[in-house]
């Protein structure tokens, strides 16, 4: 369970759902964990969780919209543990969910700030270091709104279609440099969607942080692609029993 031993990781939105299941995936396969929110005690729980099972965690509370957050949150890894090695872009925003008509534009533009800005800042951050080192992996959470238009969501997916482009973009101008970026769509998560239990559409948490996981791998050569939860290579590939035996050690306490 050691695949990620000696790398460092920034993970945004690492307090609860998916965050904190891939802090927990990445801290139990050897990776020093770096947790970012606006959420300070859920990142404390989750530091302390990690801590508790021998993980190493550090939480930073982070706006990820805002630049001199995002600068204090890069420098804060370094003098913890060092230059991140890898930065996965999970922190995001639905809302506003309303007919463009009558929405609040100053949230829909927060909601702009928060997915595409919150995706730039890091990356703009960790990314001179990753180069200077040629070596570094990226993934930007996607959505199945970035080419799935739905009525009352003009913000999120006109937001995550910037995510995916964006991350095809710098895939361009990263190919050669040993640094890879993708973005990957985790599908519906059960911490945001629970109407859709009872038609077994959610996707549990950790699987889709021991796909993730996979792609953060210094092995792993997936530059440029939009990468979807139902991918079935994919799938295959990520489920090497290192990655599963993690997950399934640091599991949440009920």
């Amino acid at each position: 369970m050691t695949q990620l031993s000696g790398q460092v990781a920034i993970i945004t939105g690492g307090g609860r759902g998916l965050g904190r299941a891939l802090a927990e995936t990445f801290a139990g396969m050897g990776a020093s964990v770096v947790l970012a929110s606006r959420n300070a005690p859920e990142l404390d729980e989750v530091v302390k969780a990690i801590r508790k099972a021998g993980g190493r965690a550090l939480a930073q509370t982070a706006d990820v919209s805002d630049e001199r957050q995002i600068e204090d949150l890069v420098l804060a890894t370094e003098r913890w543990v060092g230059p991140a090695t890898i930065l996965v872009n999970n922190a995001g925003m639905v809302e506003p969910l309303a007919p463009l008509a009558r929405s609040d534009p100053v949230l829909w533009l927060r909601n702009i700030g928060v997915n595409i800005g919150g995706t730039y800042l890091p990356t703009r951050h960790v990314l001179p270091g990753m180069l200077e080192r040629s070596a570094g992996r990226i993934v930007n959470i996607s959505s199945g709104s970035a080419t799935r238009p739905s009525r009352g969501a003009t913000a999120y997916s006109a937001a995550k279609a910037g995510v995916v482009q964006l991350t095809r973009s710098l895939a361009i101008e990263l190919e050669g440099t040993g640094v890879t970026v993708c973005a990957y769509n985790p599908g519906a998560m059960d911490t945001e969607y629970r109407e859709m239990e009872r038609s077994g559409q959610l996707i549990e948490p950790k699987q889709a942080a021991r796909t993730i996981a996979y792609l953060a791998l210094p092995t792993t050569q997936r530059n440029g692609q939009a990468l979807q939860y139902d991918d079935a290579d994919l799938e295959r590939a990520s489920s090497g029993p290192s990655i599963s035996r993690a997950s399934a050690a640091r599991r949440s306490p009920s």
